[in-house]
């Protein structure tokens, strides 16, 4: 064969194998999930599953949180909380540890701070006492004052803030109350577009462009203005020069508002949840509830963004800032084909040999107690049975388990001792801020297929780090129950 021949024989033989390949995932998908794998087109919240609630941040003796309003993140995961019942701005790491508060000003100390952002090396923070808005550095120093050019004294009272993609300031502005309107300032503080007055309205198309109580706002990556028309019940979007796209209309009262993945974030003060829709006005999905535990809202006010996609709502009468985050995806179950029919379907491509990861066993750590679940429900021998599945634990845990036998099965046979990387758990104990025995846990977890534990604290470390985790009865669930 010529040079040529040979070139286009390898290419099509590399198309040929990827095709084969495909073919072999989806043969092996189907028998596991009894579907195929490809992107859902149904009702939006059906194909969207809420977020689950992580941990709150609460801060704890001086530090203790009341009635906190505002939240924003930094460039660097620092959670900024205005704490209205103390009448400053707390900040905490990612993982909710207290690092320090501030609230001077330059004409002394901040009087009713209601909300906050983040704009570079820059916290803005705006004060309904005083009518301003003051500019911090990252670490709490105070800067100085925005001035609003050309503004009236006393006529202009900043509420929600958000900023653009350059850096311009967009704020929602109540001073006046038959002037509830919405203002666009360049950076020298100009007003360049003030759109808005007061009306309140009894069907959410009445009066657009027109405000009772916009308290919320935020700027979409093309540039439009969401802006929460509280008492209104509706939450409308604007051009970046003003110009009215559409009204969302909203089952309770908007309070903060948040954009990110093409969602948008809204907090229902008075329904004690946070909606989410698709940047048209779809609802996708909701989440939260009335109450006091976890996961359960008090008269929520604001909703912020990390670069993680994680979620965090001021929940203000419970005095907390509540941490969501999404779903992990777990590895699809491993069950065995019970008729002819999927036994054959397993065995149409002889390709699955070149797919090394179906013969990959899934790999989880266990913990003592969720070890002890398992023995408790008498699934110990059926889980010795499953051979796709790896139970591993700590090196120093295996002493637990070594010589006890559970019916037929030896647990220090089944359950695999495993080493674990110094440099792992140094780096988990950094990012969470966790124990030794935790931080080994959660790095072995995240080098297998997930962590096993019935300690609920342990999960939501898990879960924080995006490492999937199962207590014994999602672990039944999941790898024993024939589907």
């Amino acid at each position: 064969m010529t040079r040529r021949q040979k070139r286009n024989r390898t290419i099509l033989l590399t198309i040929l194998l990827i095709l084969l390949a495909l073919l072999s995932y989806a043969t092996y998908y189907f028998v596991q999930n009894r579907s195929l794998p490809m992107v859902s087109v149904g009702d939006a919240r059906q194909a969207l599953a809420p977020p689950e609630y992580i941990f709150s941040i609460t801060g704890s003796g001086a530090s203790e949180l009341d009635r906190p309003a505002g939240v924003a993140i930094g460039g660097d995961g620092r959670v900024y909380v205005v704490d209205a019942g103390k009448r400053r701005v707390s900040v905490f790491t990612p993982a909710g540890r207290f690092l320090f508060s501030f609230n001077k000003t330059d004409k002394g100390v901040l009087r009713a701070p209601v909300n906050v952002a983040v704009k570079g090396d820059q916290v803005w923070v705006t004060d309904r006492r005083f009518r301003k808005i003051y500019i911090y550095s990252l670490e709490g120093k105070f800067l100085r004052a925005f001035e609003a050019k050309n503004e009236p004294k006393f006529s202009w009272g900043p509420l929600a803030i958000a900023f653009d993609k350059a850096g311009a300031l967009r704020a929602t502005d109540v001073g006046a109350t038959d002037r509830h309107r919405v203002v666009f300032f360049s950076a020298d503080g100009s007003r360049t577009v003030t759109f808005g007055k007061t009306a309140q309205v009894n069907s959410s198309l009445e009066s657009p462009s027109q405000f009772f109580f916009p308290s919320g706002i935020a700027v979409a990556d093309n540039g439009d203005i969401y802006v929460a028309d509280s008492n209104n019940r509706r939450v409308q979007v604007f051009t970046p020069t003003g110009e009215l796209v559409r009204i969302i209309n909203t089952s309770g009262i908007p309070r903060g508002l948040a954009i990110g993945s093409k969602r948008l974030f809204v907090v229902d003060a008075l329904a004690h949840v946070v909606d989410i829709y698709d940047l048209k006005g779809k609802e996708l999905v909701q989440f939260g509830s009335k109450g006091f535990g976890p996961g359960q809202f008090n008269y929520p006010s604001e909703v912020a963004l990390d670069a993680r996609g994680r979620i965090y709502v001021s929940d203000r009468e419970n005095n907390q800032v509540q941490v969501w985050g999404w779903p992990v995806a777990a590895p699809p179950a491993i069950t065995t084909p019970s008729t002819p029919w999927g036994w054959g379907l397993c065995l149409i491509p002889l390709l699955l040999l070149l797919l090394p990861f179906f013969m990959r066993k899934v790999r989880v750590v266990v913990t003592p107690d969720f070890v002890d679940a398992l023995v408790e429900a008498q699934v110990i021998e059926e889980v010795a049975s499953k051979r796709k599945l790896r139970l591993m634990c700590p090196e120093s845990d295996h002493a637990l388990y070594a010589g006890k036998m559970i019916g037929d099965v030896d647990l220090g046979t089944l359950i695999e001792p495993e080493a674990f990387s110094e440099s792992d758990v140094r780096a988990m104990r950094e990012k969470l801020e966790v124990g030794e025995r935790e931080a080994i846990l959660l790095a072995l977890g995240d080098r297998a297929r997930g962590l096993c534990t019935q300690d609920a604290d342990l999960r939501r470390l898990a879960r924080l780090a995006e490492i999937a985790t199962y207590d014994a009865e999602q672990f039944i669930e999941r790898f024993l129950k024939k589907r």
